[in-house]
């Protein structure tokens, strides 16, 4: 197991630019963006960040590899088409999960180890957990999240912590947007799962 801490100051959009000594190689962020195929859904019109972005030109590719600019170029602008993702969690794999591994390796030994891991793998399975345990709170299935959500991250008390800040806060493409309730980082941020549950009840 890696035992190099990580010092994580703030909750940000995943974008692997602090675990690189040279800062160059191949680095590791979220995803985020516009469908090319899906319109912006109706659920999303409306909430602001959507259709709108800010990104920043962080890397530049080069050799095979990636290298960080010491002054990078930020941009906004406007596109259209489904905007994802719609909420965050902890998928970064230098501050994840710790994860027992046994298996047998060559000549049938047997291997047994930590490993720190992170992504989609772990973030998924727990919102479709926490949805579960929500449905079994309120005795009927929740139905289709999405335009929930959405309807209630523009209310008076949204169950979201947006992470909109701009500096420090990309997913090695997409920042975070000020004063807006969505960004193609992060979306509407991370969730309180415990306010979700009450309002959805």
């Amino acid at each position: 197991m890696n035992n190099k801490l990580v010092q994580v100051t703030k909750e940000r959009s995943w974008g692997d630019t602090y675990t690189s000594k040279k800062k160059t190689g191949i680095l590791s962020g979220s995803g985020g963006g516009f469908s090319r195929l899906e319109a912006t859904p109706s659920y999303q019109l409306g909430v602001p960040g959507v259709n709108t972005f800010e990104t920043i030109k962080l890397l530049t590719y080069k050799n095979g590899k990636y290298t960080i600019n010491s002054k990078p170029t930020y941009y906004k602008g406007k596109a259209t088409g489904r905007n994802v993702p719609d909420v965050s969690g902890n998928a970064d794999d230098k501050t994840g999960y710790a994860v027992y591994i046994s298996y047998k390796g060559k000549g049938g030994k047997p291997t047994k180890l930590w490993v720190l891991s992170g992504g989609t793998s772990f973030v998924a399975p727990q919102m479709a957990a926490v949805t579960a345990v929500m449905n079994s709170g309120i005795s009927k299935s929740v139905g289709f999240l999405n335009p929930q959500m959405y309807r209630l991250a523009i209310g008076q008390q949204p169950p979201f912590t947006p992470l909109n800040d701009v500096k420090n806060n990309n997913n090695l493409l997409y920042t975070g947007q000020p004063n807006t309730v969505y960004n193609q980082a992060t979306g509407l941020g991370t969730v309180n799962f415990a306010k979700l549950y009450e309002q959805l009840k």
